[in-house]
């Protein structure tokens, strides 16, 4: 009886042990994913396309510091977000435990400091289906998460955002077509040539 119970608590330290380990293990992957972020954001805040968005930042009088503008957080996995642009803050918040490398990184950065950039030069009205439309079309764009030339990117991934919308919600087909042909070619601040193809909205 007594070699059972010497035998059940030993199981138990192991299993004791092995979760330690793993949580540890677990703490110190995090801790390297928050790191490779923020080396991220410094390459970042060095690249000629950060350079086109800080011009303008700094004309219409916002901060242009990185690091004051995004924010880097720990998310669940099973939400499929990965960065948001908040815009009472002006903030952008990126999820650390879901980048990939470096490319992803950028793409990340460019997809939401286009928001960031149509909130500054227009003020997004977030009940505006025809501009939220536009903005999703010139953040896939600039970012490269859509190539022009695939238009099915950017319908399927305008219908999911739209269809995440209280306000939106089943108005794709109203709104997508006559957002797309102009917006898709908007690409300022990337293009300062393009900046004289705004569009409506911007």
């Amino acid at each position: 009886m007594s070699g059972q119970i010497d035998s059940e608590e030993a199981l138990q330290k192991s299993k004791v042990l092995f979760e330690r380990k793993r949580l540890v293990t677990i703490s110190n992957a995090l801790q390297l994913m928050e790191q490779n972020a923020k080396k991220y954001l410094e390459q970042f805040e060095q690249s000629p396309d950060y350079r086109l968005f800080r011009t303008q930042f700094r004309q219409y009088q916002h901060t242009s510091q990185l690091d004051q503008i995004v924010q880097f957080q720990l998310c669940d996995l099973s939400d499929p977000d990965i960065s948001f642009y908040r815009q009472a803050e002006k903030k952008i918040l990126v999820c650390y435990n879901k980048i990939h490398d470096y490319a992803h990184f950028q793409q990340i950065m460019k997809y939401d400091l286009t928001f960031l950039y149509d909130d500054l030069r227009a003020k997004i009205d977030w009940y505006d289906c025809s501009m939220l439309s536009c903005m999703k079309i010139r953040g896939l764009n600039i970012s490269g998460k859509c190539k022009q030339s695939d238009k099915q990117c950017f319908i399927n991934e305008v219908k999911t955002s739209l269809e995440r919308s209280e306000v939106c919600k089943g108005k794709f087909d109203e709104y997508f077509e006559k957002s797309f042909k102009q917006c898709v070619m908007d690409i300022a601040p990337i293009n300062s040539i393009q900046q004289t193809k705004k569009t409506i909205f911007f």
